[in-house]
């Protein structure tokens, strides 16, 4: 039996529940926060292993892409139970692994978002954000499409990499305030998700990041031609074991990412992996193929 639920959308509330149960189970696995989103929740992490090579991982930048959470949480909990039980998948023995990598990884970057994905318009919040949401939701409450914060911020459009170029992409798309999707924010790390997330990172000092989204089956692993010759070498490697697509991003896509930003600042190699194909949000009945097409990625990433 696994602890980490698959049967439902992974909201912050599952998160929790999963968090406790699996430092409960594992107790070499550590919980902590690295801030708090717009509405106080905590931006929770995992971190497992003592070795010197630093990885960082996140998932659900966007709120509706909530199955990235799901994934992360069971990829961490298959690495507990295989150095728990001394095991190995493939050539990767578990119990080696555990003393030569630092694994940091935050779930979900988003949780109002996810929140808000999910559940909608909560009883909980305020009458005054439920009129303002629903304004930046074209008045709308249908919710399950929404990627950006509570703020109505594209958290994956608010960091500081040619963040004016994609305002003026933003600005030919007809965005110019808050709304449910690639709205940049007033300035790089307006938001408290965003600057939580560059923060840890600047202060990690990750060797490699990776950024959970979906969808396309894609990985995206350069900016501006900044990429290292280390970091096309690994995405060309993981394109060949998972069969995703090796690809560049076009227009506004292309500025003011993590991955962007990552590579741009710490000149280390970082990835944006779209998992899964469709229409976001994707069904659950996709987990499976989508872990399994992951797992082997990220075996690769952390051992090489």
């Amino acid at each position: 039996m696994y602890i980490v639920h698959l049967d439902k959308p992974y909201t912050y509330d599952v998160l929790q529940e999963d968090l406790k149960n699996l430092c409960r189970e594992y107790s070499f696995l550590e919980s902590f926060s690295l801030g708090r989103s717009v509405c106080g929740r905590s931006l929770w992490a995992l971190r497992w292993g003592t070795g010197e090579k630093r990885i960082f991982l996140n998932g659900a930048h966007h709120g509706m892409e909530w199955i990235t959470s799901m994934l992360l949480m069971r990829i961490m909990e298959e690495f507990c139970r295989q150095y728990r039980d001394g095991t190995a998948i493939g050539n990767v023995q578990f119990q080696k692994l555990y003393e030569s990598i630092h694994l940091v990884v935050c779930p979900m970057v988003n949780p109002d978002g996810v929140s808000l994905s999910v559940n909608g318009l909560a009883s909980d919040l305020p009458p005054i954000t439920k009129t303002r949401l629903k304004s930046y939701n074209g008045d709308s409450t249908d919710f399950s499409k929404w990627q950006a914060n509570i703020n109505g911020v594209d958290l994956n459009h608010n960091y500081d990499a040619d963040f004016e170029k994609g305002v003026f992409h933003q600005h030919r798309l007809g965005i110019y305030s808050p709304g449910p999707t690639r709205y940049s924010g007033t300035a790089p790390e307006s938001e408290p998700e965003s600057r939580a997330i560059a923060d840890f990172t600047r202060q990690f000092k990750p060797h490699l990041a990776v950024a959970y989204h979906t969808q396309g089956e894609v990985i995206y692993y350069d900016f501006n031609g900044m990429t290292t010759a280390r970091g096309k070498e690994m995405a060309e490697a993981m394109a060949q074991i998972s069969g995703y697509e090796l690809d560049q991003t076009e227009g506004m896509a292309s500025f003011s990412g993590y991955k962007d930003w990552v590579i741009q600042k710490m000149q280390i190699p970082a990835f944006t992996i779209e998992a899964g194909l469709g229409e976001n949000p994707l069904p659950i009945s996709q987990f499976d193929k989508i872990f399994f097409d992951n797992l082997p990625m990220l075996m690769y990433l952390v051992s090489a």
